[in-house]
Order: C-alpha cells, then structure tokens, then sequence
C-alpha cells in the first residue's frame, strides 16, 4: 500500500518519494533537463523535480548500498501499488457478483407470492374436486346451444375455428360451456368430476401442479443475510 512506504524509504528513495508524492510540481520535468533518445519513444517516463534529482544524486554518491536500498525501497513501492490495485479489481468483482445474487433472490421472493397463491387456488380446487359429488356432463340441444353461443358473444368474446378434437370452453356462473369440435355443446358444473375416471384424472394432475409449484417456494432470508454480511465485509475494506 503506499501508506507502507515509510519516510526513511522515501529519503533513500527519491523516485518511490516523487511517484507518491501528491506535489504536482514533483511531476514536471526538471527545468535544466535535456532529454535524450533513451527519453523518446513508447516507453513510460519518470519526471522528477530538481529537488528529486538532488536527493537522487546525493544518495548514490552515498555508495552502492545505498543506491541498492534506493532501487529496493522503489521497486517495493511498485510492487505493493500493484498488489492494491488488484485487490481493488478483486473486491469490485466479488461485490458485482454479490449484488447481483442478492437481485436472484430478489426476484424469486417476488416470485414466492405467486406461487403461495396459485398453491392456496389450487388446493381449493382439489378439495373442491374430491369432496363434491360426480354430476355428469349434460349435452345442450340446439336451442340451449345457441343461446350458450349467444352468452359467449355477449362476454365479447368469439368462437375461433375448431378442430375435430378441439375444445373451447368458458364459465358463467358457475357453470362451464364447452364447445366442441363436431359441433356439440355440453355443460358441467365447474370444479366439479363428471365421472370417477374424470375426477382421478383431475385429482393427479392437481397433484402434479401443486408439487410443483411447492418445490419453487423457499425461504431465502438465511441466504440474503449470509450475502449481506459478505458485502458489508468487502466495502469495509
């Protein structure tokens, strides 16, 4: 970190000193600086402020251990600055990942209410299936069939074509129209088996929806409180 570099590091160190140093002025080039073709190029340049230079000078005419220390104390500046700044990097992408598993599950809570709904209707339906008794299907005559037509218009909805083993159906008070493809139309009352078969049929398929839909209901306040403990951790830091 540069808060590491310590002052003695600094004065044997003038170039770890200057590239730390938020003195703007330490950044100009030297005034009595003549640059020369090792200056010129791609490469990255190192400016250094005259009093810099002086202290750069000063320390290896203090001898090559000096020097030697001088070009430690930077290079372990460099080192501890990029150490940062990978765990910079790092600590970005662990709070990306954070925050967006924190947004999963916030869309599967949103999700949760849905699900306990649709679950409550359709465990009314199944108590509804299995507890009333079987009333079998009753197939309408031509003018019962028109005006069960006629009550589909006026819910301002429209026959489509049908197939020959296509059904089309829809329900008013209580009662469930279903017209069919060789042009027949019978009625049962909604919820309700019009046989046993029917009602076995109706009861698994229930079953099946409901197993379902309970398997995507989860609590997940242990999980969001386990990420946020993680996240308050990383942004301390």
């Amino acid at each position: 970190m540069v808060s590491a570099v310590s002052s003695q590091a600094a004065t044997l160190n003038p170039l770890a000193y200057t590239a730390l140093d938020g003195d703007v002025s330490s950044k100009q080039p030297a005034s009595n600086a003549t640059p020369n073709d090792s200056d010129r190029g791609p490469a990255t340049q190192v400016s250094l402020s005259q009093d810099a230079l002086d202290r750069l000078t000063a320390v290896f005419k203090q001898g090559p251990n000096a020097a030697q220390q001088a070009v430690d104390a930077w290079s372990q500046a460099g080192r501890d600055r990029f150490a940062a700044d990978i765990q910079a990097v790092h600590r970005r992408g662990e709070l990306a990942k954070i925050n967006s598993q924190l947004t999963l599950l916030d869309l599967q809570d949103a999700r949760q209410a849905t699900n306990k709904a649709g679950l409550r209707a359709l465990q009314e339906g199944y108590d509804k299936m299995l507890n009333s008794p079987i009333s079998p299907e009753v197939t309408l005559n031509a003018a019962d069939a028109a005006k069960a037509l006629q009550m589909l218009k006026d819910a301002g909805r429209t026959l489509p074509p049908l197939g020959p083993n296509v059904t089309y159906g829809f329900v008013k008070d209580g009662i469930q129209y279903n017209f069919r493809g060789d042009g027949t139309v019978t009625t049962r009352k909604e919820g309700i088996a019009t046989s046993v078969e029917d009602q076995q049929k109706s009861l698994a398929s229930t079953r099946s929806m409901m197993d379902f839909i309970s398997s995507d209901i989860r609590d997940n306040s242990a999980a969001r409180a386990n990420l946020i403990a993680q996240r308050d951790v990383l942004m301390g830091q």
